[in-house]
C-alpha cells in the first residue's frame, strides 16, 4: 500500500475532526515531517548561513554577502536567490518544527489515552479474524473472561461504553518513549536557541588569565603540555591542555581537556579546538627602550609585544575575516601561507617576514626563520633561523622571538545540551525496542444472536496478510474460551 492510500484510508467522511486527529497523528505523518525537516538541517549545515548581525546591519550583511561570492562564485547567486543562507531561521523550518512538535504531542495523546478510537469512531483498516462459540452464560460474564484472556497476555485494555467494543494494545510504552524523547530534543534545541552562548576561537598562551564573562566572574588560564621537546614536533592537537580556573585570582577549579573530549566546569563547556604555534616578538633599541610593532592584521595600531599565530599545514587559503561583534571593524585580510607571518617596525622603516617551518620526523623541535627588509625592497638584509627562545641583533636593534603554544579552545554555556542528551537516549532506546516488538493494537468487537457469541479481533496493521501476532493470539484466546476460528477477512 503507497502512502497515499495509507492516508486515504486515515478519513472519516462522518468526522471531520476525527480524520484531522488521524492524519495528524499518523507515523507516516511524522516520518514526512522527520524527512523534510532533516533536509533543510541538512542544507543550513553545507551552506553558509547568514548570521544574525548580518541581517540587521546592512553593511555587515554587504561584506558577509560578498564573502560568500568569494568563497563560492557563481553558485553564491543560487544560494542567496533561493533564501538557502536563511535555511536556519526560516519560517518554514520553525512552522515544520512546531507542526511536527504538534504531531508529537497529539500522538503521545493517542498513545496514551486511545479513546477516539472507539466508537463513534472506527477502527483502521485491517486483517480480522472472527471466532464463535455458543453462549452458556450472559454476555457481559462471555465479554468480562474475553478482558481476563487478553490481559493474561499483558495488554492493555480500554472498553467501549456499550459493552461490546474493545480496544488492547501492547509494548505502547516502547513506541511512546520515542515519541517523548523527540519531544524532548526539540525542546533542548528550543532552549539552546533561546538562552546557548559560545566564545569561538580562543587562544591562550601558558600562562595567560582570560575573563570568562558573561556573568561568570570566571577567569581562566590554560597550561599546554610541551612534554620535553620544547614547543613540540608535529600535530600536538592530541596534547592534553589543563584549564585552571580562577575567581577573584584564587583558583576554584582544574580540568583538562583532551581531544575530542569536552569538559564542564560551573555549567559552562570546553571544547579543545587544537593547539598552534605562536611566536612572541619584541623590539628594543641599544637603549633599552621598546620599540612599537605593527602587523598586517592589527592595522595601524601599534604594540610593544605582538603574537604571530602559524598554523601546523602551509597550503595556501584566503581569509575572509568578519568580527560582527558590537563595536567591531569590520574587515577582511588576504593570508598568502598560513605558515608566514609579518612584522612593520614604523619608526625603523622595517619589516620581519617569518616564517614556520614544521619539524621532520628526524626533527624534535619546528624552526623559525626570520627576514629583515628595509622599505621596499625586496631582498632581506638580514636572515637567521633558530628553533627557541632567542635575542638577535638587527640593524643596531634587539629582537627577542619565544616560541610558545597556544591552546585553542571554544566554551560556552547551552542549558539545552542535557535535555538534547536525554532525548536523543530516550529516542534511540524507543526506537530499537520499538524495532525488536513492533506496537501491536487490536480491536475487539463482539456480536450475540440467537444464543452465540460471535467476537471480530480485527488488528491495526494494514495490508493483505494476516499478522503472525494476531493469529497466533486470536488461536490462544479461542483455546482458553472454547472458541472456534471461523474466517478471516480483510477489511
Amino acid at each position: 500500500m503507497n502512502t497515499r492510500a495509507r492516508f486515504a484510508e486515515l478519513l472519516n467522511p462522518e468526522d471531520v475532526l476525527d480524520s484531522l486527529w488521524r492524519v495528524l497523528t499518523a507515523p507516516h505523518t511524522t516520518m514526512l515531517l522527520l524527512i523534510i525537516i532533516a533536509a533543510l538541517v541538512c542544507v543550513a549545515t553545507l551552506i553558509p548561513q547568514r548570521p544574525a548581525e548580518a541581517v540587521s546591519d546592512p553593511s555587515a550583511n554587504s561584506l558577509w554577502l560578498a564573502s560568500v561570492r568569494e568563497s563560492y562564485g557563481t553558485a553564491a547567486d543560487w544560494f542567496i536567490g533561493l533564501r538557502l543562507v536563511d535555511a536556519r531561521r526560516s519560517v518554514l523550518l520553525r512552522g515544520l518544527t512546531g507542526l511536527l512538535t504538534l504531531n508529537l504531542l497529539l500522538g503521545l495523546v493517542d498513545l496514551i489515552d486511545p479513546r477516539h478510537l472507539l466508537p463513534p469512531s472506527r477502527p483502521p483498516e485491517g486483517q480480522t479474524l472472527t471466532a464463535s462459540t455458543l453462549l452458556a452464560e450472559t454476555p457481559q460474564q462471555f465479554f468480562d473472561r474475553v478482558k481476563e484472556a487478553l490481559r493474561a497476555h499483558r495488554y492493555r485494555l480500554l472498553a467501549g461504553s456499550s459493552g461490546s467494543w474493545l480496544y488492547a494494545d501492547r509494548f505502547i510504552l516502547f513506541v511512546a518513549l520515542a515519541y517523548i524523547g523527540l519531544l524532548l530534543t526539540i525542546g533542548g534545541l528550543a532552549l539552546s536557541e533561546r538562552t546557548a552562548w559560545w566564545e569561538e576561537d580562543v587562544t591562550l598562551r601558558p600562562g595567560q588569565v582570560r575573563p570568562v564573562g558573561h556573568g561568570t566572574g570566571l577567569a581562566l588560564r590554560a597550561e599546554v603540555s610541551e612534554g620535553n621537546d620544547g614547543l613540540g614536533s608535529g600535530n600536538r592537537d592530541d596534547e592534553p591542555t589543563e584549564l585552571i580556573f580562577l575567581r577573584e585570582d584564587l583558583k576554584v577549579g582544574q580540568t583538562t581537556l583532551r581531544d575530542h573530549a569536552p569538559a564542564s566546569f560551573a555549567g559552562l563547556w570546553f571544547y579543545p579546538t587544537s593547539t598552534e604555534p605562536v611566536l612572541l616578538v619584541q623590539a628594543q633599541d641599544s637603549e633599552g627602550r621598546n620599540l612599537a610593532l605593527q602587523t598586517p592584521q592589527t592595522g595601524a595600531a601599534r604594540f610593544t609585544q605582538v603574537e604571530l599565530r602559524f598554523r601546523e599545514d602551509d597550503s595556501p587559503r584566503y581569509l575572509v575575516v568578519l568580527d560582527l561583534r558590537f563595536g567591531r571593524q569590520l574587515g577582511r585580510r588576504f593570508e598568502q601561507k598560513p605558515n608566514e607571518q609579518y612584522v612593520i617596525v614604523p619608526i625603523r622603516d622595517l619589516s620581519l617576514r617569518l616564517v614556520y617551518n614544521p619539524p621532520s620526523p628526524a626533527e624534535a623541535a619546528p624552526a623559525f626563520q626570520v627576514e629583515a627588509f628595509r622599505g621596499s625592497e625586496t631582498s632581506p638584509f638580514y636572515q637567521h633561523l633558530f628553533t627557541s627562545k632567542e635575542l638577535v641583533e638587527i640593524a643596531g636593534d634587539r629582537y627577542t622571538f619565544e616560541p610558545e603554544r597556544y591552546a585553542v579552545i571554544r566554551f560556552g554555556r547551552d542549558p539545552g545540551l542535557a535535555i538534547i542528551f536525554i532525548g536523543a537516549i530516550l529516542t534511540l532506546g524507543g526506537m530499537s525496542l520499538s524495532a525488536g516488538q513492533r506496537l501491536r493494537r487490536l480491536w475487539v468487537v463482539a456480536h450475540f444472536a440467537e444464543g452465540e457469541a460471535h467476537l471480530h479481533f480485527t488488528s491495526g496493521t494494514a495490508g493483505d496478510r494476516t499478522p503472525r501476532w494476531l493469529g497466533d493470539l486470536v488461536q490462544s484466546v479461542a483455546t482458553t474460551l472454547a472458541l472456534d476460528v471461523q474466517s478471516t477477512q480483510s477489511r
